[in-house]
C-alpha cells in the first residue's frame, strides 16, 4: 500500500530537485484544466514509499467548460508543464494518467444478469462469472459517446442482496448494479490529441472527480456517505460515495471562470483585472467588509484604473455562489438522495479557496461541510499542497492504485486514439481487493 508521508519537501527551480536519486517505478498525471494544466511525476519505491520528483504548473489556454476549443494552444501549454516538471530527471517519462470532466459527461445506473450459474451444487462462482455479469451492464452507448468507467456498486446472488465480492459463492443467478459514466467520444479524444501532441503517451484517463476523491476522502467518509463537490476553473465536478464506492456524479457549468465572468459584467472591466479583485478582496459574506470600503480596479486601457465598493464585489461572489449551492443541492436530489449523506460535503477545488465559502455552505448546506486540500506527499511542493492541485494530485495517487487501468488502455486503444468499445473490467479486481492492484 502506498503510505503518504506526512511531511513534505520544497521543489526546487520549476518544480524539481537537483541530484534525485530515480530507483523506483515512475508514474505522471497531467491535470488538463480551463485555468491550470499540472503535471506531476513520482517515484514509487521498493517497500511502496511514494515521493514527488517533478512537478510543472503552466497557465491553461484552449479550454473552455471541460473541453479544448484550441488544440495547438492546449498542447504548448502540456509541453511546456511538462519540461518543468522533467527538467532534472535523467529517465524517459512514463505514460501518462490524464483527468477528464465536462458537461457532455453523464451518469446512468445500470444492471447485469447472468442465469444457469452452474449445475454443480460443489461449484462457486468465478471471476469470469462475475466479469460476464459486470459485461451485462455495459449500457448502450451511441456511436459518438465513449463509455469512461463501469463501477459495481453491489451484487445479488440469487435472493442475497448487498453482496460486494461473490467470488466463491454457491448460487444460481448472479445479479450487479453498476454505475456507468459516460462522455463524447470526440471531446475525449481531443483531449488526448492534445496530450500525444505534447510528445507524451497516454496511459490512462480518469473521471476528474472519482481521482479527487483518492486525495481527499477518507476510506471512512466513503464508506459512511459524502458528497464530495470540486469547484474548478471552469465546472464543478460533483461525485457521491456511499458504502466505499462512487454511486452518481454530475458536472455543474459553474466554475471559477463563472464567478470572474460575472465581476467582468458587474465592474465593467477586464477579464484579468476581475480576476484579480476577486483574489484580493472577494469574499462569499458582503456583510462581513465595511460598507464604505473602496478598492481599486484596474480598468480598460484608455480609462485606467477605477475605485469600487469592496461590498459590491463580494455581493456579486455570494450571489454566484448561493446559485451553485443550490445547484449541487438540486443534484444530489436527481442522484434519488432525499436527505444529505452522514459525512456530509467535501469542497476541494481553487473556487473553495474564497473567502468565506465554507461558512457560506454552513448556512445552506444540511450537515457537516468541509474545505479539503490534497493529501500530503514527501516531495510536494508547499504551493501545490492546496485545493487548487486535488485534482492533480488524485489524478497521480489513481494512476498509481489503479495500473490495471492503464494496462486495458494500452490493450485496447490504437496508437493516438481512443477507441471506442474499451473495457474497464480490471476495476473488478479494485472492487474485490483494493491492495490487489495497488503498487508494492
Amino acid at each position: 500500500m502506498i503510505e503518504q508521508e506526512e511531511r513534505a519537501t520544497l521543489g526546487a527551480d520549476e518544480g524539481t530537485r537537483e541530484g534525485l536519486m530515480l530507483n523506483g517505478n515512475l508514474y505522471m498525471a497531467i491535470d488538463v484544466g480551463t485555468t491550470k494544466v499540472c503535471t506531476l511525476v513520482a517515484q514509487v519505491g521498493a517497500n511502496g514509499e511514494l515521493e514527488i520528483v517533478g512537478t510543472g504548473v503552466e497557465p491553461s489556454k484552449g479550454m473552455h467548460k471541460g473541453l479544448v476549443v484550441e488544440l495547438e494552444e492546449m498542447r504548448g501549454a502540456i509541453q511546456r508543464s511538462m519540461i518543468q516538471a522533467s527538467a532534472s530527471l535523467d529517465r524517459d517519462l512514463p505514460g501518462a494518467c490524464i483527468g477528464v470532466t465536462g458537461s457532455h459527461i453523464y451518469s446512468v445506473h445500470t444492471t447485469g444478469i447472468v442465469d444457469n450459474l452452474n449445475g454443480d451444487v460443489n461449484r462457486t462462482i468465478s471471476h469470469r462469472e462475475m466479469e460476464q455479469a459486470v459485461k451485462q451492464s455495459y449500457p448502450k452507448v451511441a456511436q459518438h459517446q465513449e463509455l469512461l468507467h463501469v463501477i459495481p456498486q453491489s451484487f445479488t446472488v440469487d435472493s442475497i442482496e448487498g453482496v460486494r465480492s461473490p467470488v466463491g459463492l454457491k448460487g444460481h443467478q448472479l445479479e450487479v448494479e453498476a454505475h456507468a459514466v459516460v462522455g463524447e467520444a470526440a471531446s475525449l479524444d481531443n483531449v488526448v490529441r492534445a496530450v500525444e501532441g505534447a510528445g507524451l503517451t497516454v496511459s490512462s484517463m480518469v473521471l476528474e472527480p472519482l481521482a479527487s476523491a483518492e486525495a481527499v476522502l477518507s476510506a471512512e467518509e466513503k464508506e459512511t456517505g459524502v458528497v464530495l463537490v470540486d469547484i474548478g476553473g471552469g465546472t464543478s465536478d460533483v461525485a457521491i460515495f456511499y458504502d466505499g464506492v462512487m454511486v452518481h456524479t454530475a458536472v455543474i457549468p459553474v466554475g471559477g471562470y463563472q464567478f470572474t465572468n460575472d465581476l467582468v459584467i458587474t465592474l465593467g472591466v477586464p477579464y484579468e483585472s476581475a480576476e484579480q479583485a476577486k483574489l484580493q478582496y472577494g469574499h462569499a459574506f458582503p456583510d462581513s467588509v465595511e460598507a464604505t470600503e473602496m478598492v481599486e480596479v484596474a480598468g480598460y486601457d484608455e480609462e485606467g484604473p477605477r475605485q469600487v465598493r469592496r461590498r459590491d464585489i463580494c455581493r456579486t461572489l455570494n450571489d454566484r455562489g448561493t446559485e451553485l449551492l443550490r445547484l449541487i443541492i438540486l443534484k444530489v436530489r436527481e442522484s434519488g438522495l432525499r436527505v444529505m449523506p452522514p459525512a456530509g460535503l467535501v469542497f476541494t477545488g481553487g473556487g473553495a479557496n474564497l473567502p468565506g465559502w465554507e461558512e457560506l455552505a454552513r448556512d445552506i448546506m444540511p450537515g457537516p461541510v468541509r474545505i479539503a486540500p490534497p493529501k500530503d506527499i514527501l516531495g510536494l511542493p508547499d504551493e501545490l499542497k492546496s485545493p487548487t492541485y486535488s485534482t492533480s494530485v488524485g489524478i497521480l495517487l489513481w494512476g498509481i492504485h489503479h495500473p490495471a487501468e492503464q494496462m486495458a488502455y494500452r490493450q485496447r486503444s490504437g496508437k493516438g486514439s481512443w477507441l471506442k468499445g474499451r473495457r474497464w473490467l480490471r476495476w473488478l479486481a479494485q472492487f474485490i481487493d483494493p491492495k490487489q492492484t495497488r503498487a508494492a
